[in-house]
């Protein structure tokens, strides 16, 4: 909650998103958008719940598993080395 309520980005996408649905012949344009912006943030508790419960399974999982840790350490690895070496190898376009 607070990432959200200091995230710039979700108050300016509340600005820009929410008033398109606002209806001024059907009373206080405010309440209006709190009411938006509740339902909005209802909508997405569960799926941001699953998340949080499946992310904390799967470092459980991740804990217990010294082999999947190594294989995903390898991964990741060269997954960094492939990206440095294009980072070298890349032909920049003179200035």
């Amino acid at each position: 909650m607070t990432t959200n309520l200091l995230n710039p980005k979700v108050a300016i996408f509340y600005v820009a998103f929410l008033p398109q649905f606002v209806a001024p012949e059907r009373g206080a344009a405010p309440l209006q958008l709190l009411l938006l912006g509740l339902t909005h943030w209802l909508m997405g508790l569960p799926y941001l719940c699953a998340v949080a419960l499946v992310s904390g399974s799967t470092a459980a999982w991740l804990r217990r598993s010294p082999a999947t840790r190594r294989a995903l350490d390898a991964i990741s690895g060269l997954v960094f080395v492939g990206l440095a070496l294009r980072l070298v190898l890349v032909r920049r376009k003179p200035a």
